[in-house]
């Protein structure tokens, strides 16, 4: 079977790395062959573009980045009857209207569409006026288009449902032997050092954190507290310490394994509803306790009080937090439940085998068609 994977971002995108790269070593041992054509390479990361909303200015100055990498996917577009199946990210081109999907159909090559967000309502409350007209119904458009589509969680997996009667969704996965487990034996360091409250995730993702800033002074006037963020880009706060480190994927294990608890604040908004919840599983799979909104996957991934807490407003994330904060015996309690969470159900292995019957299944039936439609 031959695969041609056309994913957003190469491995340094997030997105693109727990939807696809991490994957390609399963689908090598499992016989598929494949080709993996990302739309931004490694030098997008370069500029930075991440570390905020990308404006016009933005485009401008990268313009010849843009469009050559823009012909290239519409070369690798053209050459998919070469496959047997193309698995793409969300969409083909972001903010240009539907229609290049539709270039699949006329190739004959059956596709299945990745979603782990909320796409639909990024366009549809987009900041700019065009880009909404342009593609409000696009995503609409995309997954009524796909032979099938796969979702990361059960929202994306009801609204998917009412526009394509084949959705497949699937968990989150963590590679479990690269997540190393936080130790709890020995005597406790924690009094002679802050207690960490961590957080990883890109600069986007600071409005989150900052919904907490009167938790953070509540909490930094009771307890030695230190908020640590793993990103591209600094965080500033002026009611906690804050130990800024950035964010690579050789380190951040290593950095997540330092953290006493992680967070993953949330704000109940479907774009939020939408998300995959991987901040959360990564805490989990290193046996740190994760506190985090009740929002989305979230909900469903956390029983609280038992593989992790949730915190609906600003008095239980102070609650929570200051338990957390005082109890050693019950960070090593809830984060190493949240461990056998990942391991009973998150995992890359469980995963992955679920992904590769899913395309020889899309491959078969295609094959069937082909067959039928030759003897006809």
């Amino acid at each position: 079977m031959n695969i041609l994977f056309l994913t957003k971002y190469s491995q340094r995108g997030g997105s693109s790395r727990y939807m696809v790269h991490n994957m390609l070593d399963m689908y090598k041992q499992a016989g598929i062959n494949y080709r993996v054509a990302p739309l931004f390479d490694d030098r997008y990361f370069d500029f930075q573009l991440l570390d905020r909303p990308t404006n016009v200015r933005d485009i401008l100055s990268h313009l010849g980045y843009f469009v050559a990498r823009t012909l290239r996917r519409l070369s690798d577009v053209m050459m998919s009857s070469r496959y047997d199946l193309v698995v793409f990210e969300k969409e083909l081109l972001p903010y240009v209207p539907f229609g290049i999907e539709q270039v699949l159909k006329l190739r004959g090559t059956p596709s299945v569409v990745l979603f782990d967000d909320a796409t639909y309502s990024y366009y549809r409350n987009h900041s700019f006026a065009i880009i909404r007209m342009l593609c409000r119904n696009k995503i609409e458009q995309v997954i009524g288009c796909a032979d099938h589509v796969i979702v990361w969680n059960r929202t994306l997996e009801r609204y998917a449902q009412g526009l394509n009667r084949n959705v497949s969704a699937v968990n989150t996965a963590i590679d479990i032997a690269r997540y190393r487990v936080k130790s709890y034996c020995g005597a406790s360091d924690s009094a002679q050092r802050p207690i960490v409250i961590g957080w990883i995730g890109t600069p986007n993702s600071f409005p989150f954190i900052r919904s907490l800033e009167r938790v953070f002074a509540d909490l930094a006037l009771r307890y030695d507290v230190e908020l640590r963020i793993i990103s591209s880009q600094e965080y500033t706060s002026s009611n906690i310490r804050v130990a800024n480190h950035p964010w690579s994927l050789a380190s951040e294990v290593d950095e997540l394994l330092a953290f006493d608890i992680g967070i993953m604040p949330l704000p109940n908004t479907e774009w939020a509803a939408g998300k995959s919840g991987v901040k959360a599983l990564q805490y989990m799979a290193v046996g740190v306790p994760a506190v985090c909104s009740p929002v989305g996957m979230n909900a469903d991934v956390i029983l609280d009080g038992e593989n992790g807490m949730l915190a609906r407003d600003e008095r239980e994330w102070v609650a929570k937090l200051s338990m957390l904060i005082e109890n050693r015996e019950l960070r090593a309690r809830i984060g190493l439940a949240g461990r056998r969470t990942v391991e009973h159900g998150y995992t890359k292995d469980a995963v992955g085998a679920r992904l590769i019957e899913i395309f020889r299944q899309i491959g078969r039936s295609n094959d069937t068609v082909r067959v039928s439609g030759h003897a006809a």
